[in-house]
């Protein structure tokens, strides 16, 4: 009987300890950014039609570094449209600022989206920034060092939101399992005993 009551007692402990474990559930410095921007056409004679672009990335506030990159623009008459999935590792992208593209090797003929942020840029955990500008084109050599611009980003904005872990109450869940599997044990030896 001494048995069952000192294991009942180390499975209380155990409780009250994954219990009173705090909770670690944050945004850990990572924002998921929506992005929603309108483009506008360079025609020869002067600005022409306009499109959408939409997408999102995760940008994480220590590092300084992206991540999940999907953003779309359409076509128009003055450009195809394209999805960009990477940044262009020759550029410099920053919380103020990213250049979207293909990510290595030679850049010739590639699409390529600028997006410069106002103010403080990513450096908050959320919330809303506007852009600011630039714009979409292809670049015309192996480093895009002379870039044709096809399309201005007259206006957008980036909504962003922390990304939660939610780890700490799936180990809470495993440990207080764990501990009424072993209490179940000790009391059914007992009890056949």
């Amino acid at each position: 009987m001494n048995r069952l009551i000192s294991r009942s007692l180390i499975a209380v402990f155990a409780l009250f300890v994954l219990f009173c474990v705090p909770s670690i559930a944050s945004a850990d410095g990572i924002v998921n950014w929506t992005l929603s921007a309108t483009l506008q056409d360079l025609g020869s004679t002067g600005p022409g039609t306009t499109g959408m672009a939409s997408g999102s990335f995760a940008y994480d506030l220590g590092t300084n570094t992206f991540s999940a990159i999907d953003i779309t623009t359409p076509a128009t008459l003055g450009f195809p449209g394209a999805t960009y999935t990477s940044l262009i590792s020759a550029f410099g992208s920053s919380s103020t600022g990213l250049v979207l593209g293909m990510p290595s090797g030679d850049l010739t003929g590639t699409a390529i989206l600028l997006l410069m942020f106002d103010g403080a840029g990513l450096t908050n955990s959320g919330g809303m920034v506007s852009l600011l500008g630039v714009g979409e084109g292809t670049c015309n050599d192996m480093t895009c060092s002379n870039p044709t611009e096809l399309r201005l980003v007259t206006s957008g904005e980036l909504v962003g939101t922390p990304l939660a872990t939610p780890e700490p109450p799936t180990f809470s869940l495993m440990g207080m399992g764990l501990v009424a599997l072993l209490a179940g044990v000790a009391i059914r030896k007992v009890l056949l005993a």
